[in-house]
């Protein structure tokens, strides 16, 4: 059993944030995958990086927030809170150790495939030639120093969440440390990229990081001053993410969010790194300039920060270094024209993306926007894409005279400008915007399309974001029931009117009408496994650690209950924990795809009942967000829900486990040369097959 399973409660949990550590090893373990290309492992560190970014500015930063100001935190959950700081800490140490072992590898291994990475120590004559001409061209003016030991700096205004260089400047080699100019310059890697390309010399490839493009032009920058010695260290602050929403009742609500993301510029910092050579009274001065405490993180490590950026590590035209490409499955040429509207209101439909082309939801709002048969269109949108066709085509469809009703989420974090952006133009386009409840976020994704030959809905469980639709495994159920039709207005007219008190027939609507039902399900399965009857859930998720729903799958589990779950993220179940969750089964995938859909099975003594939607089992969920569960019905749809959660809990080949707290892959549990399992290629070839025999 994990060491961190709290003593408090009675049954075994492990806490969301030490999951969430042992949810990024697995993305870690994916880059050290000898069998993989190497920029698709390159890939894995620069995803692990960004997820931690973002893990340090609101998780991290929110069990600091509850241990240092929190009035509304008891002692126990602030004793709680450092438990799991400290552990938290503690796995971000071994794991940046791991991360800097698998990137020197993975250089070795990139250069093997011809591609160099070279610092400016490195470069040929010719190559600091390349690097002068490109400062000169492109580099210069997009960034300057500023000296932070001048009377006037101010680190509150001047440093961002950005990749910075720390320079310490000598004006004689005889001087002490105390007499040195130090300035910060920052790499412009929002203007330049965060990679330059060399010229190929005699069949190999040759890159090189920005941060040492700027390395090797630094006097360029010292203009009129002549420094003896220049040395430079790279370092990144993470800043908390949180921001309070005004409570100023003459401040509209695009306004309050707005002021909130320019204070989040302003942030609180909650981690430095940095690399390790830094010079210890560069390393205090940096500290101090952002008021870290000791309970705030300092990592040292390479020279290298901001990995995220390995992401868009350049191919140099060389074949064979990422996965082979894997076409979205589109809908046939000769039915491109046929109404998607007319099918949709003779059976159900269900688009898997990105296994199908998110095309198939596009072409049903581009109809919409030009039918004579459409009255209305209302749709929920947490994200868009930066030029969003979903947009695009509800602006058409207002601009040819339909009612249009857009339920914008601002508070959706990190995307709340863009938002506040697309609101504005949709209101100028004719469209009613609805913004949602500030105590209350709207993350369910939902479009309700009234027709004067019946009425259609959609029911998500990821972003209508044709770009997210690319790489996330999502579901969208495309139906004319008329009772989850109906339900789905009444959905909206509740985010309008929240304090309504509404029953919906079908569908299950947090916060006030799906735990309860989920409860009422799992404890139907307890009763027939308690006499004798076969039962089962089976869930596919990406977070499990609602306290309630992990007590109650446990109470399942220990009556018998068959119990499966596949589960990407965050998991405070324990599987085989004796007296608990014996024959509890749980699988953890990453692939190629971030597995994102969320589907639920309740056996319900042989006549399953099948469920979609938008929520994952954590107390946000199901009591402070609006969130959505649409029944499925149509038997060709259960079948292929089965065939996805079935799948997803034989993958052999990229699922994953953790015992005792430490993270294992399934396939490290076979001999070498074993065939194994891949349920997303699984999956994909399901539908090629489907496609090919219409």
């Amino acid at each position: 059993m994990a060491s961190s399973t709290v003593t408090r409660r009675h049954f075994p949990y492990i806490e969301r944030d030490e999951s969430w550590m042992y949810f990024n090893k697995r993305i870690l373990l994916e880059a050290r995958r000898e069998d993989l290309p190497i920029l698709e492992r390159f890939n894995y560190l620069g995803i692990y990086s960004n997820n931690l970014d973002e893990f340090f500015r609101v998780r991290v930063a929110s069990l600091r927030r509850m241990v240092d100001t929190s009035l509304e935190a008891t002692e126990d959950e602030r004793k709680k809170a450092r438990e799991v700081l400290r552990k938290i800490l503690r796995l971000n140490q071994e794991y940046s150790q791991l991360f800097e072992e698998t990137f020197e590898e993975l250089l070795h291994s990139l250069s093997e495939a011809h591609i160099h990475i070279v610092n400016e120590r490195e470069l040929s004559r010719e190559q600091e030639k390349e690097v002068r001409s490109f400062f000169m061209e492109k580099i210069n003016g997009t960034t300057n120093p500023i000296f932070i030991n001048s009377p006037t700096f101010s680190a509150e205004h001047h440093l961002k969440e950005s990749l910075y260089l720390a320079i310490v400047l000598w004006h004689n080699i005889s001087e002490g440390e105390e007499n040195h100019d130090i300035a910060l310059i920052e790499v412009p890697t929002k203007d330049l990229g965060r990679f330059f390309r060399l010229k190929d010399k005699a069949g190999e490839s040759y890159l090189m990081f920005l941060d040492d493009v700027l390395r090797s032009c630094l006097p360029y920058f010292f203009i009129g001053k002549k420094y003896a010695r220049y040395e430079a260290y790279t370092f990144k602050f993470t800043k908390d993410a949180e921001f309070e929403i005004d409570q100023d009742l003459r401040t509209s609500v695009i306004e309050k969010v707005s002021r909130g993301v320019k204070r989040r510029k302003r942030g609180e910092t909650v981690r430095v790194v940095y690399d390790e050579a830094i010079p210890p009274m560069v390393l205090k001065k940096l500290s101090d300039m952002a008021e870290l405490n000791y309970r705030d993180t300092r990592v040292g490590g390479g020279r290298y920060h901001n990995m995220r950026d390995l992401m868009t590590l350049p191919d140099c035209g060389r074949k064979g270094l990422r996965f082979l490409p894997r076409e979205p499955l589109r809908m046939d040429e000769l039915r491109y024209t046929e109404s998607v509207i007319a099918e949709i209101l003779e059976r159900d439909r269900c688009v898997h993306f990105p296994y199908q082309s998110f095309d198939h939801f596009l072409r049903l709002l581009q109809e919409a926007a030009i039918s004579p048969a459409v009255t209305e269109i209302r749709i929920s949108l947490y994200r868009v894409a930066q030029s969003s066709k979903v947009i695009k085509a509800l602006m058409a469809a207002a601009q040819n005279g339909k009612r249009v009703t857009a339920v914008i989420e601002l508070l959706a974090r990190f995307d709340e400008q863009s938002n506040i952006s697309w609101s504005k133009k949709m209101q100028d386009s004719g469209i009613n915007v609805v913004f949602g409840h500030e105590k209350l976020k709207i993350h369910s994704k939902l479009v309700y399309i009234a027709t004067t030959q019946g009425n259609i809905a959609c029911i998500g469980s990821g972003n209508l974001h044709e770009g997210t639709a690319k790489v996330y495994t999502d579901l969208m159920l495309m139906t004319a029931h008329k009772g989850i039709t109906s339900d789905v207005l009444k959905v909206f007219d509740f985010i309008e009117r929240p304090f309504l008190n509404i029953h919906f027939k079908e569908l299950l609507v947090a916060p006030n009408d799906m735990r309860q039902p989920l409860y009422n399900m799992i404890n139907r399965e307890i009763r027939l496994a308690r006499s004798g009857k076969e039962a089962f859930i089976r869930l596919k998720l990406n977070h499990i650690v609602d306290e309630k729903m992990v007590q109650k799958l446990y109470e399942a589990c220990n009556a018998g209950v068959h119990v499966e779950l596949c589960l990407r993220g965050n998991c405070s179940l324990i599987p085989q924990a004796t007296g608990f969750s014996e024959g509890m089964y749980i699988n953890s995938i990453i692939s190629r795809y971030l597995e994102h859909s969320r589907i639920y099975i309740f056996g319900n003594d042989g006549k399953p009942r099948y469920f979609i939607g938008s929520t994952d089992w954590m107390a946000r969920n199901l009591d402070k967000r609006i969130e959505v569960m649409t029944p499925v019905y149509d038997e060709d749809i259960q079948r292929e829900l089965d065939f996805i959660v079935s799948a997803g809990l034989s993958d052999t080949e990229q699922g994953y486990y953790t015992l005792d707290g430490e993270v294992y892959a399934r396939r490290g549990d076979f001999p070498p040369g074993t065939e194994l399992f891949n349920s997303q290629d699984a999956i994909y070839q399901y539908y090629l097959n489907q496609k090919n025999k219409r």
